[in-house]
């Protein structure tokens, strides 16, 4: 039976003709017999007719124990649905514009949370990996030393796999062109922790660690493409990082990434004997590690905490330090999710706003249909058949507009891939899948009940009698007038939310951009530059903490800010470890000279450290409060010299003058951990030369901390890397092909990299902040928009309605001002009503901003007070022109209309 019903939705139209001729043969039979009877053939076939009972009606009752009557009713409701959308274009076209935009944002938005929230990562239950970092008494992520970690994971017991990784530039020469790359240094349990083997060759093993053995790499897809032609014979062969030659043992999966880094290559963490990178007294690695079955994350950290413990008791100076594992998932997405929080609330206001101005569409359209619902209730339709019907319509609109959503959610992950993964992590992972396709589907059916339900109970709400009489067009329709009128409030106050929001945002960025540096940015270069270890470094002297170990690097990144200096349209140059806005990448602890020692090393100050060569503070425009700049004399034979910033003038001096005081960057031999260094080690004093302005090295949005400058060739502590600073006359990118070859010249193997000028520097610094903006601020627009839609809605169509009552009264005498103020009482007070609840809300949602915003309250007077005179004159304008068009008409117009 069910079968046959199934069957019966198809081949419709043979079935049709088939009962078409049926009854017409039955009809025909009791014509015949009627006629017979003695009756004419016109009451013959009238009482014929009265026997069948109603030909359609007969096949009413077939069509039902044909087929499936629901299935049926949708069919007919969604062929008129698509009828009335052909019917009224210009309605429909704006229906579904809202809809696909305010659906659309929906969809980008759920894309992007269900990629960073809800998709795992792209590793083999990624739900048990885990990051573990060293934290601080604040709570701050800082850092393990090498031993440390040999200790977490030889004896931790909550994970199979714990491995250590830290990043840094290699320069990879011997080809065409030289070119610096971001290699991964790991552990050999890396990418077992990861799951993620090798596509080609082996993995990195236990051997690969020791010193000796660790002249090997695991290149990335991405660069055995680029430079070795997807080479497949590439696995044993030798390619030169740092100017040493390394095999190649391996190549990566395609798209492999990790923590948002394009990692280029892996290499095996492995020291030489002797290394003091591998000490208590270096801090550098972060953990990975993957749960052990049946190990909750609590357990694998009170685990490791024990193991801290244990490494304190022995080693004093990892005093104040503590372990904290959290999800690797979790980790990534930490600095995002509040922004993430706030913009999915933001397009659902605006889907709610979008839902209300349909509302008040189809609301006005069950208006002007009231006739044609009260003839169709006359004539025998059911209340619930019509509802049905057209709530049908209503999710019919949706679902059309859910799918041009789609497209318009196509059209911006377009973009969004080509984020960068300091603005938003996992930008390539980011896509329309099956889930976003079924919350879309979600999405569309939810709204289209939402914004069709209020519109179809008012639209059966009709007494057929009043509806079917002339001349009742502008009869009271005081109900709906108020829920027309609620719903604009509605959308006025979820519209001043935004707006408010989009305010506090805009007026932070403006603060934001308003903080002064401590440079100027303008005309500015940036390059960097990096020297191998083993060609410019003396590892013997190195291991003894010589300066002396790095003259050549020193003698090097002289020769190329002199070469730079000379060239034509250069008025400045210079270079330092690490330029501003890069954040507070080399952090250590300063010791004074005049003052007691304290217990430890993590008691003495914190501070920031850079050294620097030539002309740095003229070339960024950094200026010299107190004292002098380094000059040519300030060599690594010289006298040691530093230079401190304002903020560490203020902070370790109270304010005083530093100049002459004595400090070391080196901890004090008796706050050295045993073994750690040489037995002839003295730590280098530098005497203060000079004060500098407060840069802000870290971020616009964080104070300047403290900070040490140093000549390169006295102090450079460890590094290899540097960025050349260089001042133009003109455009600053010009230089570049002239730097290269100065730079070539001396020496063909080091390569630019990280090539921009210094404003393209301090604009990607604010790029997130200035993204969230962007998008908030566009979609508070468009729900002013939709909002002053929606009250012009309103207000025009009350206008109409009340045309004929509006003639009378003009005739009767009253003033244009008179209707004016008699129309525009209602507008106000939509707006007043919506603008009075949007505060209350704005008030209390504006906490969840709190973490976005740079120097602005969350109840900033100013904005809150702008922000609502502006929404209420959008508001006031878009109710007062319906009115004013009214006040126009000639009374005999006006009482002509119907």
């Amino acid at each position: 039976m069910l079968w046959r019903r199934v069957r019966g939705l198809f081949d419709r139209d043979r079935r049709e003709r088939e009962l078409e001729e049926e009854l017409a043969s039955h009809l025909e039979m009791h014509v015949e017999d009627n006629l017979r009877a003695g009756m004419s053939r016109e009451e013959a076939r009238r009482l014929a007719l009265m026997k069948l009972g109603g030909v359609e009606h007969t096949k009413e009752l077939y069509r039902d124990r044909r087929g499936l009557p629901m299935v049926d009713m949708l069919v007919q409701d969604v062929r008129l649905g698509l009828r009335m959308m052909r019917r009224s274009p210009g309605f429909t076209g704006v229906a579904l514009l809202v809809l696909a935009l305010g659906i659309g944002a929906n969809t980008v938005m759920f894309s992007v949370v269900a990629t960073l929230l809800l998709r795992p990562l792209p590793y083999p239950e990624s739900s048990r990996l885990q990051l573990v970092q060293t934290v601080d008494q604040s709570h701050r992520p800082t850092a393990a030393a090498p031993p440390d970690y040999y200790v977490y994971r030889s004896a931790n017991r909550g994970f199979l796999h714990l491995a250590a990784f830290y990043s840094r530039p290699f320069d990879l020469t011997g080809l065409e062109e030289p070119e610096r790359i971001r290699v991964l240094i790991v552990s050999s349990e890396f990418l077992a922790t990861l799951r993620t083997p090798p596509a080609r060759g082996r993995d990195l093993g236990t051997a690969d660690e020791q010193w000796g053995n660790h002249r090997v790499v695991v290149l990335s897809d991405g660069l055995w493409r680029r430079r070795f032609a997807a080479d497949p014979a590439m696995v044993g062969k030798r390619i030169t990082l740092d100017s040493e030659a390394r095999t190649v043992v391996g190549v990566l999966p395609p798209r492999f990434r990790f923590l948002g880094l394009d990692v280029q290559a892996l290499v095996p963490m492995a020291f030489a004997p002797g290394d003091n990178m591998n000490s208590h007294n270096n801090y550098f690695l972060t953990m990975v590690g993957r749960l052990a079955a049946g190990v909750t994350a609590e357990r694998a950290e009170a685990d490791l905490g024990r193991i801290s413990e244990a490494i304190i008791a022995e080693h004093p100076e990892n005093r104040g330090s503590a372990i904290e594992v959290r999800s690797l998932q979790g980790a990534l997405v930490a600095g995002v999710k509040p922004t993430l929080i706030v913009l999915s609330a933001t397009v659902g206001f605006v889907l709610l706003i979008a839902c209300a101005n349909l509302a008040n569409l189809l609301l006005a359209r069950a208006a002007v249909r009231r006739r044609e619902i009260a003839l169709r209730v006359a004539i025998g339709a059911s209340r619930r058949r019509v509802l049905g019907q057209l709530l049908t319509e209503s999710v019919l609109l949706a679902a059309c507009g859910g799918a041009l959503a789609l497209l318009v959610a196509w059209l911006c992950l377009g973009s969004i891939n080509t984020l960068s993964q300091t603005v938003l992590p996992r930008t390539e992972d980011v896509r329309l899948d099956g889930w976003v396709l079924a919350f879309t589907a979600a999405v569309a059916l939810v709204t289209g009940a939402l914004f069709g339900l209020a519109p179809a109970l008012r639209g059966v709400d009709v007494d057929p009698g009043d509806a079917l009489k002339e001349g009742t067009r502008t009869a009271g329709d005081a109900r709906g007038h108020r829920v027309r009128a609620a719903l604009v409030a509605s959308e006025i106050a979820m519209s001043l939310v935004l707006l408010i929001g989009a305010g506090l945002m805009i007026e932070s960025m403006r603060r934001l951009g308003r903080v002064e540096a401590g440079f100027d940015p303008r005309g500015v270069l940036t390059v960097q530059l990096g020297v191998p270890r083993r060609k410019y470094v003396d590892a013997e002297l190195d291991r003894r903490f010589s300066p002396l170990a790095y003259a050549r690097a020193a003698r090097f990144f002289a020769d190329a800010v002199e070469q730079v200096r000379v060239l034509p349209g250069v008025r400045a140059a210079g270079a330092i470890s690490g330029l501003p806005l890069m954040g507070e990448v080399w952090g250590k602890n300063v010791t004074f000279y005049d003052r007691p020692l304290p217990a430890t090393i993590r008691d003495l100050p914190p501070i920031q450290y850079r050294v620097v060569v030539g002309d740095y503070f003229r070339a960024l425009g950094v200026p010299i409060l107190a004292g002098r700049a380094f000059t040519e004399a300030d060599t690594g034979e010289g006298a040691k010299v530093a230079i401190v910033n304002r903020e560490m003038a203020r902070r370790y001096w109270n304010d005083g003058d530093p100049i002459g005081k004595v400090l070391s960057v080196n901890p004090p031999l008796p706050l050295m951990p045993r073994g750690t260094v040489p037995a002839d080690y003295e730590p280098a004093l530098l005497t203060v030369v000079g004060v500098a302005g407060d840069v802000h090295y870290g971020a616009l949005s964080t104070p300047p901390l403290p900070v040490v400058y140093a000549p390169f060739a006295q102090g450079s502590e460890g590094t290899t890397t540097m960025y050349l600073v260089v001042r133009a006359e003109d455009d600053p990118l010009r230089l570049v092909p002239a730097v290269r070859e100065r730079i070539r010249q001396i020496d063909p193997d080091v390569p630019l990299s990280a090539v921009q000028t210094m404003d393209a520097r301090v604009s990607a610094s604010v790029a997130q902040p200035r993204l969230q903006t962007i998008v908030l601020a566009a979609f508070a627009s468009l729900a002013l928009f939709l909002a002053a839609v929606g009250t012009y809605g309103v207000m025009s169509y009350a206008a109409r309605q009340r045309t004929r009552e509006i003639g009378i009264r003009m005739a009767l005498g009253a003033t244009s001002r008179a209707i004016l103020v008699l129309l525009l009482r209602k507008g106000l007070v939509m707006v007043g009503t919506g603008l009075a609840v949007g505060l209350v809300g704005a008030v209390a949602l504006m906490r969840g901003l709190r973490s976005l915003l740079f120097g602005v309250s969350t109840t900033d007077p100013l904005v809150f007070a702008g922000i609502t005179a502006i929404l209420a004159v959008v508001g006031l304008a878009a109710a007062w022109m319906p009115a004013r068009r009214a006040t126009r008409l000639a009374p005999v117009t006006a009482l002509r209309e119907e």
